[in-house]
């Protein structure tokens, strides 16, 4: 978890380049050019087969050009990989003389020429109106994935603006969490206009495509099949991952760092930023870091520009005749467990938090020259002093789910988990910024006891133990609600009072002339369940009462006495950036503003604001229930916890994952292979491969029910198929099939779901079918098979070539999370026993190797190790292995029930 920079001491050496800040972006055969508009001769070339380098050379000036302001990365899906540009941004102010601007307008450019060229042609379209300053035919800034034609035609009719951060849940953007088809039952004048046209030119870097339903196979010519709910599956996430960055609060400055603060930076307050920031910055909250890869690693080091998401707001004073202040206040979130509201609660196992985000106060103040005019405040401010709280969801192992206005939340983990995880996020903390002092707002009884008490236990636990210094912790328990109740906010001044000890010994970072002259010595770590209201009031009340200490510590305050109301002005300014504060990060985790603005804004509640609340509560609910997954499998896919298929899937599944899930489900089921193999393979047998499949768990069938594990263990004697049981731990029923009765392995496409594309692939979606002999009498002690609880023999369907009757079972290798395991090869001289006795049984160990393979690539391992072993048991017939699908496409949509077809067309209607 510690804080760290994207390159090495050895990679810094290398930044010997300013960072780029604007680029001249053309499109060419092979790719897209953004020349350098400081620096000319200095291009960054990102071809379409994924190559990234720079150039260096003579200016290119017969190309049409498009002015994008950043880079902000690139991502791949299904489809097509994609460049994603910031075309438009807004100044937002200054910081120690250093340009702030907010994004508001990316573009995401297919990494294909003729889907590039579509949306080349509207940014030219839409720079040439700006230019023209003709605003009433121009396009608005979106993203259109795969050439999206009909997108372009219904954006060119809609004239719509961007989506201000200021708009919760009106005008169009109310209704993103729906799909473009129920979106359109909202303007059907416009885009009935384009209808007919929705599907998007593919692109000519891959073979001409067919539509055939919305599969996606592989025909014997080797032509792909593309898939228009596919298609509209990504221009959704392309869409999402445009929101996302153009109105959820994205900052960045070319010669400031806005991932640390004044005290981390230091020198560079004064000096400034001579190398590109992708050298210094801290990847902790460097929210595009993960979508920059290919250009850290390409050579495209001066135009990786970090994005911090947060907010930055910044406003100006003047406290007397010769003094201006300028105040700012600056919020980074940290993206190590980002996340939406309910989606995203307590800690990771390795202690990082939800909605985790440092908050930066900073005065800068400018004196009445000798000359007696005024240099711009920032310029080169005579004082400049900061002051860094945080904020964060209670660090343990916690939930809640999103059902209801008052979900109950639950505590996850055990006593020892929850402290380790704990004393993991404080002391990378402490080693980070020093002393905790951690604020509890939580209520103390009701709904919110729970998580409350155990938090206080859990940090109690830490000291006790001594996983966490004591000296280095305070916890400070004060119930918000209860402390305020009846609208007497005024108390919140109680807490500050008895927190005064701390502010004091806390102090702050004060820089002037070359050096620093104070720092600061810890940190308030201040929480609520959501960490948004509450939080932003007690916080906005604590740096008050800092800024007030500073003024008079810089002999600048009137009336000492009087506080922050001695400056006309100055408070209320205080106030509305840290209201203003409280909404962006309140919009990035809850999608509306913040509850308790009113008091925030003007230290006075009201009926007003508590009409404002109760319709905020409302508005979180709606989000919660039918956006909030979405957006968080985009925000998992954009840092990099899950690949793009995970997003597509939450679509049909309406539901997202932890960032872990994969990994804990590996660790599960490699617990489960091994208990298969220690409880149903008999004594001598060495195993040769053993996988996870879904299986029927009955003769004769082929439909799976449920998503159960089951394990397949291939022997040099036997194949077993086992159910297993995750929770009880133990082999429900299982199934041996001794190698001499085993007369036929076919291998296909198996397709059991077609809700998806992904579900449709038969390379991601394969599987075996075994068929052996089965005796009339059979019971469990035979020695060619053994049956245990449910299975049961019915009519066999095939026959061997013999005559003889055939039975089968099937076997769907899994897709995901896959765990492949085989017995450790024995040496030449244990080789030569016969049979190795229970003590000399070797270890089972991991194939990582195929287990990162495709599905269809591991059932022809399986297949091949058969063959290989039913050589050794005898000459198999000539049809032994067969390669044909189990279930295809075809056969899978026809034996969909009407009830399951309409379910489907009425989900793909609704959100894909």
């Amino acid at each position: 978890m510690a804080a760290e920079s994207p390159l090495s001491i050895a990679d810094r050496s290398a930044c010997v380049t300013a960072q780029v800040r604007q680029s001249r972006l053309s499109l060419c055969s092979t790719g897209y050019r953004l020349q350098s508009v400081d620096s000319p001769t200095s291009t960054l070339v990102l071809r379409f087969d994924g190559q990234v380098f720079t150039e260096t050379g003579s200016k290119v000036e017969d190309q049409q050009i498009v002015v994008v302001h950043a880079v902000v990365g690139i991502f791949k899906l299904e489809q097509h990989s994609y460049v994603l540009a910031v075309t438009d941004s807004h100044l937002q102010g200054t910081i120690c003389g250093k340009d702030i601007y907010e994004v508001s307008g990316v573009c995401a450019l297919p990494l294909d020429y003729d889907s590039g060229k579509i949306v080349f042609q509207e940014l030219l379209q839409e720079q040439t109106t700006t230019a023209s300053g003709d605003k009433s035919t121009a396009v608005p800034r979106k993203s259109y994935s795969t050439g999206d034609v009909a997108g372009l035609a219904a954006a060119q009719l809609e004239n719509s603006s961007r989506v201000d951060m200021n708009d919760d849940l009106t005008g169009e953007a109310g209704f993103r969490w729906l799909s473009p088809q129920i979106s359109r039952m909202f303007r059907p004048s416009k885009d009935s206009l384009v209808s007919g046209t929705e599907d998007g030119a593919t692109g000519s870097s891959t073979p001409q495509t067919e539509r055939e339903g919305s599969a996606v196979v592989e025909t014997s010519s080797g032509v792909r099949k593309t898939s228009t709910s596919l298609e509209r599956m990504e221009r959704r996430v392309v869409e999402e991952i445009a929101r996302v960055f153009s109105t959820s609060g994205m900052f960045y400055a070319f010669d400031y760092d806005l991932t640390r603060s004044l005290q981390a930076k230091d020198r560079q307050v004064i000096d400034g930023v001579s190398e590109p920031l992708a050298c210094i910055a801290d990847r902790d909250y460097w929210f595009n870091w993960h979508i920059q890869q290919p250009l850290l690693t390409g050579g495209g080091l001066a135009w990786a520009l970090p994005l911090v998401q947060g907010s930055v707001q910044i406003g100006r004073c003047q406290i007397s005749k010769d003094d201006v202040v300028q105040i700012s206040v600056v919020s980074r979130r940290n993206w190590r467990r980002i996340g939406m509201r309910y989606e995203r609660r307590g800690a990771d196992t390795n202690g990082n938090v939800a909605n985790f985000v440092e908050t930066e106060q900073i005065l800068e103040l400018e004196s009445k020259q000798e000359s007696g005019q005024h240099v711009d405040v920032g310029a080169h401010p005579t004082h400049i002093a900061s002051f860094v709280q945080t904020r964060g969801s209670m660090p343990f192992l916690w939930t809640q789910t999103g059902a209801g206005l008052h979900p109950a939340a639950v505590v996850a983990g055990t006593d020892d988990s929850n402290a380790a995880t704990c004393a993991q996020h404080l002391q990378h903390e402490i080693s980070r910024v020093g002393r905790q002092v951690l604020v509890s707002l939580v209520e103390h009884g009701g709904r919110e006891a729970a998580v409350g008490t155990a938090y206080a236990g859990v940090v109690g636990r830490c000291v006790a133990s001594e996983m966490v210094d004591a000296r280095m912790v305070r916890y400070v328990p004060w119930d918000f609600h209860h402390e305020t109740r009846g609208m007497r906010y005024e108390n919140v001044q109680q807490l500050v009072e008895q927190l005064r000890g701390e502010i004091s010994g806390m102090g702050y970072y004060w820089h002037a002339g070359n050096a620093p002259l104070t720092t600061q010595h810890g940190i308030f770590r201040v929480n609520c369940m959501d960490c948004l209201d509450r939080t932003n009031v007690v916080q906005s009340a604590i740096a008050r009462a800092v800024f007030n200490e500073q003024l008079v510590r810089l002999g600048v305050h009137a009336a000492p006495e009087l506080g922050l109301a001695a400056h006309p002005g100055l408070e209320p300014t205080l106030n509305r950036l840290w209201a203003n504060n409280g909404d962006y990060i309140s919009r990035q985790y809850a999608g509306t503003s913040a509850m308790k603005g009113d008091f925030t804004r003007t230290g006075r509640r009201n009926f007003g604001g508590m009409v404002n609340d109760a319709t905020y509560s409302l508005a979180r609910l709606w989000i919660n229930t039918f956006r909030d997954y979405f957006s968080q499998a985009v925000l998992d896919f954009l840092v990099g916890n899950h690949a793009a298929a995970a997003v597509f899937r939450t679509l049909i599944d309406l539901r997202s994952r932890e960032p872990d899930q994969v990994r804990q489900m590996a660790s599960a089921r490699e617990t489960a292979v091994r208990t298969s193999v220690a409880i149903v393979v008999r004594d001598g047998e060495r195993v040769q491969l053993a996988c996870v499949v879904q299986s029927p768990m009955a003769l004769d069938s082929l439909k799976i029910a449920a998503a159960a594990d089951s394990v397949l263990i291939l022997t040099d004697a036997a194949v077993y198929v086992c159910s297993y049981c995750d929770r009880q731990q133990k082999v429900s029923e299982f199934l041996r099939i001794g190698l001499s009765v085993l007369a036929r392995v076919q291998y296909g496409a198996y397709i059991t779901d077609t809700r998806t594309p992904q579900c449709l692939d038969p390379s991601r979606n394969h599987g075996v079918v075994l068929s052996f002999a089965l005796a009339p009498d059979h019971h469990s002690s035979s020695p060619g098979y053994e049956f245990e609880s449910s299975l049961a023999a019915t009519q066999p369907f095939v026959s061997s070539a013999d005559g003889e009757k055939l039975h089968f079972i099937a076997c769907k290798v899994a897709t995901e999370a896959q765990v492949v395991m085989q017995h450790t090869p024995d040496d030449a001289e244990s080789a030569a026993q016969p049979t190795l006795k229970d003590s000399e049984q070797p270890a089972l160990v991991r194939l990582t190797r195929l287990e990162n393979q495709a599905p269809d690539l591991l059932t022809e391992c399986l297949c091949s190790a058969m063959l290989s072993l039913k050589l050794a048991h005898g000459d198999p017939s000539s049809q032994f292995i067969t390669d044909a699908p189990i279930i295809s496409v075809a056969a899978a949509k026809q034996s969909k029930t009407l009830v399951e077809k309409m379910t489907t067309r009425l989900h793909s209607a609704l959100w894909i």
